[in-house]
């Protein structure tokens, strides 16, 4: 009778467990760190992936692959809508009208760099700087016109 007793007994199956979520996308963006110069010539480090330094600058992509010291790029200094990307040997650099981005700053090459940077923006006298600008206007016509009138 026991055996009835054991055959009585239901097996019950569990549901197999739901297949992981797939994300849309992967959270493994690499970051490197930034050394950001403002204006004032205050500086802090920042770890930043190229996502948000693409939102920040302005720059397409194609330009961060040019400060990647893993591939090598010719020196080149390129001036976009909202920055300008510099690479030169071992400066590797973002500028724009706010702030400076500076690649690897933990570099002991680029510290005699910063440290000049950091100084002549620190004695510049920034409320003048708009003030300086000289304005040419043109005239409403030029003189070689006149010949072809």
């Amino acid at each position: 009778m026991e055996d009835d007793d054991s055959s009585s007994k239901e097996l019950t199956l569990e549901p197999p467990p739901p297949p992981p979520q797939a994300s849309r996308r992967t959270t493994n963006v690499a970051s490197k760190s930034w050394l950001v110069i403002s204006v004032s010539g205050k500086s802090r480090i920042e770890e930043a992936g190229k996502h948000h330094i693409r939102r920040r600058t302005g720059i397409p992509g194609r330009d961060l692959r040019i400060l990647d010291p893993a591939l090598s790029y010719p020196s080149s200094v390129l001036g976009r809508e909202r920055a300008i990307v510099v690479n030169l040997e071992n400066i590797k650099a973002i500028v724009t009208a706010s702030e400076m981005l500076l690649l690897n700053p933990r570099d002991p090459s680029l510290s005699p760099f910063v440290s000049d940077l950091e100084h002549k923006l620190c004695n510049l006298d920034h409320s003048n700087m708009r003030s300086n600008v000289t304005v040419y206007y043109l005239p409403s016509f030029f003189p070689f016109e006149e010949n072809f009138g």
